[in-house]
């Protein structure tokens, strides 16, 4: 099985990729081996389920943290989720702001010190009994009942060299520090991704899964609650821009391709693509110049784009997402429980 994903530096400099990539790899080595030993590990005196990835970029993770969530829920838990909430300000970010708009009335703790925002908020919300972190396989300063690793199967990228001059945040081989590896953005089983991973994590995957677009929010700009839910086949045959500042957001270009539309732009916007007003007005005209009939954004980009899009004169279009269990779901879910000792 190959990489799936090239490197993040152009070929020609990649050679000189290898020193930062060596001194990566044994800062890396330094860390853990002290996370080994315990030192600077604490318990926040509740359970805690951690939703990581071994490879830098998107891995479905913010999706898999609100299933464990809703699966806590059913089962009688309060769970609160705790992240670092990149480029936050004020415990707000494009994936706090997601989790928060999907999963009303749990708590979250936002910032980078994880164990001093959890303990503020369960002091707010004493019946939290579960913490789950988001985007938490290497914040080791937390104790952990269970560390969930997920593999984008579409780019698993195991065999990459680590950071910057490949993909993996730690060497592959730190897969086996996992409790279970789940495949995200598959379609089904993939034998030789299964052998990959259980070459390095020891067992083959637990569960293998993909997202599936449920349906559209359709914002209409100047409205003041303008949003109405259409369905995905309102997409056929229709003009539209896709705005997404998200790893890989070659993939949404795909997924509103898949529905039937023409994606007649598609600006290269960066993971956690920053907004402002020039920017949006920008973008709003090469959207119209280029015949766009609405524009497509990601959840995580409309959290930030809301405020801003009032004189846009497009409508907005939010797909919203539903994780799709293939296989491994009563496996995982039993995983969970015994982990963190629900009866």
């Amino acid at each position: 099985m190959g990489d799936g994903r090239a490197g993040p530096w152009p070929a020609w400099i990649a050679p000189l990729s290898r020193v930062p990539e060596w001194g990566y790899g044994i800062a890396v080595a330094w860390r853990n081996g002290r996370f080994d030993r315990r030192v600077g590990v604490r318990s926040v005196g509740v359970p805690v389920i951690s939703v990581g990835n071994i490879v830098a970029g998107g891995t479905g993770k913010s999706p898999m943290t609100r299933w464990v969530a809703r699966w806590a829920i059913e089962t009688g838990r309060h769970p609160l989720i705790a992240m670092r909430g990149y480029r936050s300000r004020a415990g707000i970010s494009d994936e706090a702001e997601e989790h928060r708009r999907e999963l009303p009335g749990v708590p979250l703790a936002v910032g980078p010190d994880r164990y001093e925002q959890v303990a503020l908020v369960r002091a707010a919300h004493p019946l939290c009994d579960l913490v789950i972190l988001d985007d938490g396989f290497q914040h080791r300063q937390l104790a952990r009942e269970f560390d969930l690793v997920l593999v984008n199967g579409a780019a698993p990228a195991l065999r990459s060299g680590l950071l910057p001059r490949g993909w993996l945040r730690e060497p592959a081989a730190n897969l086996r520090r996992a409790h279970a590896v789940v495949v995200t953005r598959v379609a089904a089983v993939n034998a030789s991704i299964a052998r990959a991973i259980e070459g390095v994590h020891g067992r083959v995957p637990l569960a293998w899964c993909d997202s599936e677009w449920e349906h559209l929010e359709r914002f209409e700009p100047g409205e003041a609650n303008g949003v109405a839910v259409v369905a995905c086949n309102w997409l056929h045959g229709r003009r539209v821009g896709v705005w997404a500042g998200v790893a890989h957001g070659d993939e949404i270009v795909q997924a509103t391709m898949s529905h039937g539309a023409q994606v007649v732009s598609a600006p290269s916007l960066g993971d956690h693509a920053r907004y402002d007003p020039a920017m949006v007005q920008a973008l709003s005209r090469a959207g119209r110049r280029d015949g766009a009939e609405a524009i497509l954004v990601t959840g995580k980009d409309w959290s930030k784009l809301a405020p801003l899009v009032a004189n846009l004169g497009l409508p907005i279009l939010v797909p919203r997402l539903a994780l799709r269990m293939h296989t491994g779901a009563d496996e995982l879910r039993e995983a969970l429980r015994i982990a963190i000792g629900q009866r």
